[in-house]
């Protein structure tokens, strides 16, 4: 595969790219100690810390594939905001705060309902079309060749 920009055969796919230069990691360490206190007193302690988390390379950064838009900030929008504004609209004095936590509800209801359209019908493609590009490794280029 040559790039069309400079015609290096120095070339790889974006997605062969991102998970060669992609490590998960996870490790536990075990701590222990003893310390002495006033009056004679001698003190144990330990712990254990876990570690888990995601190393990239800068090309594996650069490679990365597009993602899914979260579901999390507007789901508890719309979870909080449309019983809260149901029920503050009882009497006068807490009319406009349940209006305020009903628009809260419905502008999050409206940004679930667009994430999940990106999700299930535009990010599909954009994947698909990610899986099918390729880095040039001597001019840094990205280039979609299906």
């Amino acid at each position: 595969m040559k790039c069309p920009k400079c015609e290096s055969e120095n070339t790889q796919r974006l997605e062969v790219a991102f998970h060669s230069g992609t490590q998960n990691i996870s490790t536990t360490s075990n701590t222990a100690g003893v310390g002495i206190g006033g009056g004679g007193r001698i003190g144990f302690g330990g712990g254990v810390t876990k570690t888990s988390g995601q190393s990239q390379s800068v090309l594996a950064a650069a490679c990365t594939p597009p993602a899914k838009k979260p579901y999390n900030w507007p789901a508890i929008g719309a979870f909080f905001g449309i019983p809260m504004g149901l029920s503050g609209l009882g009497s006068m004095s807490t009319a406009v705060a349940g209006l305020a936590f009903l628009g809260v509800g419905a502008f999050s209801g409206y940004a679930l309902y667009s994430r999940r359209q990106f999700n299930s019908q535009k990010w599909p493609k954009l994947y698909q079309y990610w899986s099918e590009s390729w880095i040039c490794h001597k001019c840094g280029g990205i280039y979609h060749q299906a």
